[in-house]
């Protein structure tokens, strides 16, 4: 399991994260949240804000991971 520590302190799990959008500046799990209003769904896709720093330290850990 690859964790990695943002800078805002959170542990991040680079198994749970579908992508990562460095427009919006976070990183999206793979398992959404289904609500239910008034008997429609509703998906709610979320994740954790992360900085340019991060990306970077994701980018050279997904390059590691590639390679081998």
């Amino acid at each position: 399991m690859k964790m990695i520590k943002l800078d805002s302190g959170n542990l991040l799990n680079l198994l749970a994260v579908s992508y990562i959008s460095n427009t919006k500046m976070v990183a999206y799990f793979k398992q959404p949240v289904i609500e239910v209003e008034n008997n429609f769904q509703k998906i709610k896709c979320f994740g954790v804000g992360v900085t340019e720093a991060d990306i970077e330290r994701i980018a050279e850990i997904k390059e590691v991971d590639d390679d081998n």
